[in-house]
């Protein structure tokens, strides 16, 4: 497999961590991305799993254990494909769809072998989930004086000349982007164009650059509708509100609306999911890359860059 294309498969697997709050009951996730080409479906266990993507599936909270997966092609485009697949506890599993001796099979991520259409328990390993590392513990520091003795004229004492140098004023430095290797490094908390950036006489919808309109989506849904989403995203609990903006993603939204929207939600794959959804629907693209900031982790940041064209 392509160096390049490994690093891109790597990184999927931050989708992972999508409902991290159930990991404390030891219950696991499993990620199936595919291609742009082939829209798929999942059932478990015999029951269709909701699709907020056509090319992605995450299937959370699951006990460890077997599970019986069976992936079906829209339009019956291929045959419908069953796998077996071993849930560790307290982890996540990650697979890549892909087209393997005529077949589609599953690519695991994480171990780097392939899964074959029909196979059995005995033919998967699930990865082994690490272990938090303990912090260690600092010792206490000794008190000054505790062991000195009475009378004792050999005790050191300060020089009285001793004069103490006043400490040089470091250096303000210079924020510069690091390299490695050739490869630009993410610079955290570096957010262009938030909300703190407009001012008085600008408001959510509007922006401060000449952006490049998009033609599917020449014009953002108008000020009154967008802000009844966003308030009824805001009322959602957070096991629905990422599916409720997925199903507002027809409509047409700016950069700095989709900024909002985005913010709404908690988690990072979240956050991703409903941005790759919408970026066909934001009428001001060019500023679309600004939405990097919304992501915290390096990992997310560089896979947001897969959104863009």
């Amino acid at each position: 497999m392509p160096v390049q294309l490994k690093g891109t498969l790597i990184t999927l697997l931050m989708l992972l961590t999508c409902f991290t709050s159930a990991s404390a009951d030891n219950l696991s996730y499993i990620y199936i991305q595919g291609d742009k080409q082939t829209p798929f479906y999942v059932k478990l266990e015999g029951e269709m799993q909701p699709r907020y993507g056509k090319n992605y599936c995450i299937i959370p909270k699951l006990a460890p254990g077997e599970v019986n997966i069976e992936i079906l092609f829209q339009q019956n485009l291929h045959p419908a494909q069953k796998f077996t697949i071993l849930v560790p506890a307290g982890g996540y599993r990650g697979f890549m769809l892909t087209l393997k001796d005529g077949v589609y099979a599953l690519y695991d991520l994480q171990q780097a072998f392939y899964l074959s259409p029909g196979n059995s328990a005995d033919d998967d390993v699930a990865p082994k989930v690490k272990e938090p590392v303990p912090v260690p513990v600092a010792p206490s520091p000794m008190v000054a004086g505790s062991t000195t003795t009475k009378n004792n004229s050999s005790t050191s004492k300060p020089k009285n000349n001793t004069t103490t140098k006043p400490k040089p004023t470091p250096k303000e430095p210079k924020v510069t982007e690091p390299v490695d290797n050739g490869n630009p490094k993410f610079i955290d908390n570096i957010e262009l164009n938030n909300e703190r950036t407009f001012g008085d006489n600008t408001t959510p919808g509007e922006i401060t650059t000449t952006p490049i309109t998009n033609s599917d989506c020449p014009s953002p849904i108008n000020r009154s509708e967008y802000e009844d989403v966003l308030k009824k995203a805001r009322a959602k609990s957070d096991g629905n509100r990422l599916k409720y903006l997925l199903d507002q993603t027809e409509k047409c939204y700016t950069t700095i609306q989709v900024r909002a929207l985005t913010r709404s939600l908690t988690k990072d794959p979240e956050r991703y999911a409903f941005l790759k959804q919408v970026y066909p629907h934001v009428t001001d693209q060019a500023n679309f890359p600004t939405l990097e900031a919304t992501l915290t982790s390096k990992e997310w940041k560089q896979y947001f860059q897969l959104i863009l064209p």
